[in-house]
């Protein structure tokens, strides 16, 4: 990948892409403080308790976000008919798909920083307890490393569909599978994809390792769906 193809990828990403992100965090948030406000807040765990409210939808709000993003990313391609001219430019064509991965990635990273800043603005707001900073930024951070295989996984099927329609209903199930898949007491559910999000929060013993199972499992993806990219004949 060089800087002009990334810089190039970003000037053409919808301004929905640019939104989503926004959304997601306004989401999370939202769901976050309503479900603590109303359920958590008087149990032993006080304010504290709306870490783990966060953690029971952190993982459905970036995989869906994730879902979304690829469909728009790909689907815009094959609506335009440009995946030719784009495999014709004088550049590895695996490039092009790492790109609008990286993009993928990117676009996570900024709805980290919007919760984190979210949050950050709704303690102040309720109370003077000491902030958990360390939790505060790794759960949404951790969460955004572990999606990548999630990330290669959809942006491949929304390149191999050109209707998105099956690429968003295995996104959506992914997303609302994670939900359950890390509360499984089978050790062969929590090997999914779709379980390292949830298992990766800091709330969860042990979770460093699925963060880097998540890497090397993403980064094996990444790297098999922009080679059968690059062999892959499109209209």
């Amino acid at each position: 990948m060089n800087l002009e193809l990334i810089r190039a990828e970003g000037l053409k990403l919808k301004r929905l892409c640019r939104l989503i992100p926004f959304l997601q965090g306004i989401i999370l948030i939202s769901m976050t403080a309503l479900e603590w406000y109303l359920y958590f807040r008087q149990g032993p765990g006080g304010v504290y308790a709306g870490f783990a409210v966060m953690y029971m939808f952190i993982s459905f709000v970036f995989l869906l976000g994730i879902t979304l993003l690829a469909s728009i990313m790909a689907g815009t391609e094959h609506e335009t008919k440009a995946w030719k001219q784009l495999l014709a430019m004088p550049i590895p064509k695996g490039s092009i798909y790492l790109t609008k991965l990286l993009w993928i990635f990117i676009l996570q990273l900024c709805t980290v920083a919007i919760t984190v800043v979210g949050m950050c603005i709704i303690w102040f707001l309720y109370t003077s307890e000491p902030l958990p900073w360390k939790i505060l930024i790794l759960q949404p951070l951790f969460v955004c490393l572990s999606s990548l295989p999630m990330m290669a996984i959809q942006l491949w099927f929304s390149t191999v569909f050109s209707n998105q329609a099956l690429p968003l209903a295995i996104g959506i199930f992914g997303s609302i599978s994670s939900l359950f898949l890390a509360r499984s007491s089978s050790s062969i559910i929590h090997l999914l994809p779709w379980s390292y999000p949830a298992l990766s929060s800091p709330l969860i013993p042990g979770h460093v390792q699925w963060i880097w199972i998540s890497l090397g499992v993403g980064l094996s993806l990444s790297i098999l769906g922009a080679f059968m990219f690059a062999r892959r004949e499109f209209e």
